[in-house]
């Protein structure tokens, strides 16, 4: 999900989550026409805690409507749908891929392409969190208050191969630019080997990641409005603006500018509380 860029809403976690966890990213979201909103593919998986009521996901496939009170969805290459009444507020945790062993014991295959809810799969956090959350009186309760519970919450190592890791960071760093033939290569693995253990791990294979990853950078700029589509398909490495909209397309189902135009809530929000998993310490940073 997008959400409201205020520098009071973001903060970076305490340092020894930070191999796991990005920015918390708070949002409260007001004003707006009630319809729906697209919670977009991207590099971190998606764990909100909601405020004040729950989020509410539309399943069209299934027509049904689940309720979250604290969401974790893994990797995904499709949209979400988020049905809102013209508010929403809630604090966004970036996860990396590697968060869900360092947590709960499990590989983030095991969220990849699905939402759950996490007293599913970890219910004394997600009850705690929760509460906790919607007691606090201001964001930095709250950020504070998150943090407690995680600490308390991870192993502090995250058990994965090395190549694995190394491979993410590779494309991670490149914003999905570097050819995974060369990423094989680095970690000293066939393609074809390299293509099976990242997708046993992840859910997605390097390709549809790195495909996510240059997506992700590219609709965040889109979203600031300063930059003309064909400018950004060259930044992000796109062909051209083409191959853009092509990649936009099969990621959201609609266009860059149809996203903006239907969507009052990605227009109302910025790029600037994105994160990204790209430097060297395997930490993500904007």
């Amino acid at each position: 999900m997008s959400v409201v860029a205020n520098d009071d809403l973001i903060r970076r976690p305490h340092p020894r989550l930070r191999p796991f966890v990005g920015d918390y990213v708070g949002y409260d979201i007001s004003g707006v026409p009630a319809g729906t909103h697209l919670g977009l593919p991207s590099g971190s998986l998606t764990f909100i805690v909601a405020i004040d009521q729950p989020l509410q996901q539309c399943m069209p496939k299934a027509e049904k409507t689940d309720s979250f009170d604290v969401l974790l969805a893994g990797l995904h290459l499709w949209p979400t749908i988020i049905q809102h009444e013209g508010a929403m507020a809630g604090v966004q945790i970036n996860f990396t891929p590697f968060a869900p062993r360092a947590f709960f014991d499990m590989p983030a295959v095991e969220f990849a392409h699905r939402s759950l809810d996490l007293s599913d799969v970890a219910r004394p956090v997600a009850v705690e969190l929760h509460e906790r959350v919607n007691a606090a009186t201001g964001w930095p309760e709250r950020f504070d208050a998150i943090d407690d519970v995680l600490l308390r919450a991870v192993h502090g190592e995250a058990h994965l191969r090395p190549e694995v890791v190394e491979s993410w960071r590779q494309i991670a760093r490149s914003h999905g630019g570097l050819p995974v033939s060369l990423v094989a290569d680095q970690v000293g693995w066939s393609r074809r080997h390299l293509n099976g253990q990242f997708r046993a791990e992840f859910g997605i294979g390097p390709k549809e990641a790195a495909r996510v990853i240059r997506f992700d950078r590219a609709r965040r700029i889109i979203a600031s409005g300063r930059t003309g589509l064909a400018e950004v398909a060259a930044v992000c490495g796109y062909t051209d603006q083409s191959h853009l909209n092509r990649d936009f397309r099969l990621l959201t189902g609609t266009s860059p500018t149809g996203w903006l135009d239907d969507d009052p809530v990605a227009r109302r929000s910025s790029p600037e509380g994105a994160v990204s998993f790209s430097d060297d310490s395997g930490r993500i940073s904007r």
